[in-house]
């Protein structure tokens, strides 16, 4: 039985949810895994660690339900239009192709992170202070595509972005400020920077409407500077 595009709801094409799949896992998964393991490096209290578990599952959930829109978008793209389907009895349109969750460029951030943690670096905490900062950035970079049923520019209907894992991560930020120590929390604030710049990058020169992307320097600048992170809030990309 063919999938009906009328019949799947969802806003998002197949690539976009595949940048989505990426961004989640590499980023978002990676961050808040460090942060469960590691929480002595950023001063994390006790009382946030199972804030912090709690969140690794709530993305965990988001994954899977992604991977599920993916199947969901790639069926709806091979339902051929009555065009398509003239076409193909013409001769004129070659075979379908069946999209999978590699037939997508790398995103910038993606590519960003895993420059950054791949560095030979003495230090071993930096893959942790890396994929911790690039979690502050992407927690105000991205929406929840799975939050929505449908959207659709015209009727200006977007996903929300990750509005408690923003309050969480600014909670974390807090206890960075308080209790690491001054080498960790300032080649922390680097790691921000730099996440600030690949997540700014990835939103220029292209479509975006359509993309889980919605990058906000404003609020991440904001978020810093509460936490009392002193001159990162002036040198966030935006």
């Amino acid at each position: 039985m063919r999938a009906s595009r009328r019949g799947v709801r969802t806003f998002l094409t197949s690539s976009a949810i595949v940048e989505a799949i990426d961004i989640e896992e590499s980023i978002v998964l990676s961050g808040y895994a460090a942060l469960a393991e590691d929480s002595a490096v950023f001063g994390v209290t006790a009382d946030l660690l199972p804030e912090i578990d709690a969140a690794l599952r709530r993305h965990q959930a988001i994954v899977a339900r992604l991977r599920l829109m993916h199947a969901e978008a790639v069926a709806a793209e091979q339902v051929p239009s009555p065009h398509d389907e003239a076409l193909a009895v013409l001769g004129l349109t070659g075979p379908g192709h069946d999209a999978d969750l590699t037939d997508v460029a790398t995103s910038e951030p993606v590519r960003a992170y895993r420059a950054a943690v791949s560095r030979p670096d003495h230090d071993d905490r930096r893959p942790t202070l890396v994929a911790v900062a690039y979690l502050v950035a992407a927690s105000h970079a991205l929406t929840d595509p799975t939050n929505c049923g449908t959207a659709s520019p015209a009727l200006n209907l977007m996903p929300p972005p990750l509005h408690r894992d923003r309050a969480l991560v600014e909670q974390v930020l807090r206890c960075v400020v308080a209790e690491a120590d001054p080498a960790a929390r300032a080649e922390f604030t680097d790691h921000i920077i730099a996440a600030s710049a690949a997540f700014a990058e990835a939103g220029h020169g292209s479509d975006r409407r359509l993309s889980v992307l919605r990058y906000n320097p404003h609020s991440l600048r904001t978020a810093c500077r509460s936490a009392g992170l002193g001159e990162v809030d002036v040198r966030i990309a935006g």
